[in-house]
């Protein structure tokens, strides 16, 4: 991409070009990397809202960009977004004795439990998945990473403020699956931090539906065929219980004065498309917008299928970082997904105090 001369950013911050590019940031002893991608309408003077992206189990940061949500930079750069990726821990394991892979995830759930306040989390035949070693042991229903994830998310958000200019007022958080998990906890740990979350494909387990120290505007998009993360709270394919949107939703709003009377809702984004979507608390600024797609699957929301290794991979910018994942293919950037679409429109609707 042509190189573009801005000026310096008000912080005293160098201006990037509009392209990603990856950063590290140490954190409890750990290298942690992220990406960044900065629109080209970026001129250092003017505040940008950003958001920040996390990608689901056994993905990369720049994988899901690129296969899972095919392109999301297309539609930071359309809507004016600094977006951040930042990369979950990983480790080489195999939970069959087969070909050591790339295991990455999120600790969304606070160091892994087999039971919640609602009862056990996974079935006792649940699949055989590797523990993530800084756990010790993960019991039968723990899979992802015991990492403080939490701490190095509160990190990164003032790494992104101190070094680019853009509004605090305006940060929102989400991911896909494992990510969108991750997005639930941290909304809810440190919600002072956001303008608004949107989970896609992911929630926290059965039992640790939460609701958030600050009233937020909260997003779901989940797939009606999904059996990953099952929307409506049955047992996932591979044995483990999730909490149903329509759960989340009802803790998410609760102690609030508008109560969790669900309505109908809608948007330009989904007109004529075969998604259903409900509204928890819309006469105020907090709204619980919860949105099926009848015969999405484990998928980004919009798109026709999975896509190459369905961002099991890197991009060449990730790629010595991570030397056993695949290149991933490029992104589309001729097709436009309502996915994608509408959760930039939500991002615009919900710009926190300003």
């Amino acid at each position: 991409m042509a190189s573009l001369a801005l000026a310096a950013c008000s912080k005293g911050i160098e201006v990037h070009q509009p392209d990603m590019q990856r950063y590290t940031l140490q954190h409890d002893g750990i290298t942690r990397e992220y990406f960044v991608f900065v629109p080209r309408r970026y001129d250092g003077q003017q505040e940008l809202p950003a958001a920040i992206f996390m990608h689901g189990y056994g993905g990369t940061a720049t994988g899901t960009e690129a296969e899972v949500a095919q392109g999301l930079n297309q539609y930071a750069e359309e809507y004016g977004y600094v977006m951040v990726y930042p990369q979950g821990t990983w480790f080489m394991s195999s939970a069959d004795g087969g070909e050591p892979w790339e295991v990455t995830s999120w600790n969304h759930i606070s160091d892994g439990f087999d039971s919640g306040p609602d009862g056990p989390i996974c079935t006792p035949d649940r699949d055989q998945v590797p523990c993530p070693p800084e756990c010790g042991s993960c019991g039968r229903c723990g899979w992802s990473s015991c990492n403080d994830d939490v701490g190095f998310l509160r990190a990164l958000v003032a790494e992104i403020i101190s070094s680019w200019n853009v509004d605090a007022q305006r940060l929102h958080i989400t991911g896909f699956s494992n990510g969108a998990m991750m997005a639930n906890r941290i909304a809810c740990e440190a919600s002072e931090l956001f303008a608004s979350v949107a989970l896609v494909g992911g929630r926290l387990e059965l039992g640790f539906e939460c609701t958030p120290t600050k009233r937020l505007p909260l997003l779901q998009i989940n797939g009606g065929a999904d059996e990953t993360v099952p929307a409506d709270g049955r047992v996932n394919s591979g044995g483990w219980f999730f909490a149903s949107t329509t759960s989340v939703t009802r803790h998410w709003n609760e102690g609030q004065s508008c109560g969790v009377e669900l309505e109908h809702w809608s948007s330009p984004v989904i007109a004529g498309k075969n998604v259903q979507c409900t509204i928890a608390c819309g006469a105020t600024g907090e709204p619980a917008i919860d949105c099926l797609w009848p015969e999405g699957n484990h998928r980004w929301p919009g798109t026709a299928d999975f896509r190459g290794s369905n961002g099991y991979c890197v991009t060449e910018l990730q790629a010595a970082s991570m030397p056993d994942q695949t290149i991933c293919i490029a992104p589309e950037e001729d097709t436009d997904f309502w996915g994608s679409r509408l959760l930039f429109e939500f991002f615009s609707a919900h710009q926190g105090g300003k």
